[in-house]
């Protein structure tokens, strides 16, 4: 274990604490107390730096930790290496169906299909929240996407990461250039909201009109995602179009691919939203998320909260005896963390 730490905080070193006022918190007490100690946790998201101090709470806890990735991502060998050397022990996804554990720590509902956890599991996405919704379960599952925390690595965190990344990866100018963006949803909601400091040029699709006549309360161009013909004809003089719907093969499945192709084509979700009309190499990055192709995918201190209710569903789990099937992240909870949140940034929290 010492091991494993000692690796940890060499990872660390590169983050100023003040980003992490939250993990830093659940740090210390999960040090002194060993509140995970004996638990059998199987840790399935995206495999960062970042994540690295995530897992030290877990490890410092007492905790027994699987570490795997979701599919969506590719994971650096210049972290995992180094991980494993350190005695971090690491399972491809696949192959961590032939094991029961006590808790699965998931993104994406990528652990649904695994053997039902002992006590429980924590999912930390909207795509994963409504895979579990739709499931027949045994087991109660904590949603954090189910609570205002997630907003502000949604919102706010991953619309940052989004304007930088395509920046990096597709052009470094994108001043007035047209995006149409799927899904107004908390992805969705955050790179529009970014995007808006680069460009007036935008147009939202999507399935509710709740979500729509949001989007045309601040100016933007909008439509719902069953005026076809409208949108296919939009589609042939975007600059870049990007899909944050949650839902596989929301473009192959309802429009007609040719008046998407020879555009930057990004995918935001943890799914293949483009869909089987569309090859990889059609797709910045393999259709997988562009975020997750630059150094900081997203910023640690929009991660630090949604790290932190993360980590703290375990102890909801052990101790709220809650009942089989879905349940949100505790509302007062939520509350206490936005409000300690805004008053260490001082930065404006949009939901």
């Amino acid at each position: 274990m010492e091991k494993i730490l000692n690796f940890i905080q060499t990872i660390k070193k590169k983050y100023l604490l003040e980003e992490m006022p939250f993990l830093s918190k659940q740090l210390k007490i999960a040090s002194i107390e060993k509140p995970y100690k004996g638990l059998k946790i199987l840790h399935n998201v995206p495999f960062t730096k970042e994540t690295l101090l995530k897992l030290e709470i877990l490890y410092a806890g007492g905790a027994d930790i699987v570490v795997t990735s979701p599919s969506f991502m590719e994971v650096d060998n210049n972290i995992l290496i180094p991980f494993i050397e350190a005695g971090g022990v690491w399972r491809e996804l696949e192959s961590t169906k032939d094991t029961l554990f006590d808790i699965h720590m998931d993104c994406a509902g990528e652990l649904i299909n695994n053997p039902s956890p002992k006590i429980g599991a924590i999912e930390i996405t909207g795509t994963g929240t409504h895979k579990y919704a739709a499931a027949k379960l045994y087991y109660p599952v904590i949603s954090v996407d189910q609570s205002k925390i997630k907003s502000l690595e949604g919102i706010l965190g991953t619309g940052e990461a989004f304007v930088r990344a395509f920046k990096e990866l597709a052009t470094n100018d994108i001043k007035n250039k047209s995006f149409m963006i799927f899904g107004y949803g908390k992805v969705g909601k955050g790179i529009v909201n970014k995007l808006r400091k680069e460009t007036e040029n935008i147009i939202v699709i999507d399935a509710e009109q709740k979500n729509i006549e949001s989007a045309k309360k601040i100016g933007i161009r909008s439509y719902a995602s069953n005026e076809t013909a409208k949108i296919e004809e939009l589609a042939k003089d975007m600059f870049a179009i990007v899909t944050a719907t949650g839902v596989e093969g929301v473009i192959t499945n309802n429009y007609n691919s040719i008046n998407f192709l020879g555009k930057f084509l990004a995918n935001m979700g943890g799914e293949d939203e483009f869909g089987s009309n569309f090859k990889s190499s059609d797709v910045m990055c393999q259709k997988r998320p562009i975020n997750f192709f630059i150094d900081k995918p997203t910023l640690m201190r929009y991660l630090d909260p949604v790290f932190y209710a993360h980590n703290l569903g375990i102890d909801i789990l052990l101790y709220s005896n809650l009942g089989y099937g879905l349940h949100p992240f505790p509302k007062f909870i939520s509350d206490e963390t936005i409000s300690s949140w805004k008053e260490a940034f001082e930065e404006e929290v949009i939901f």
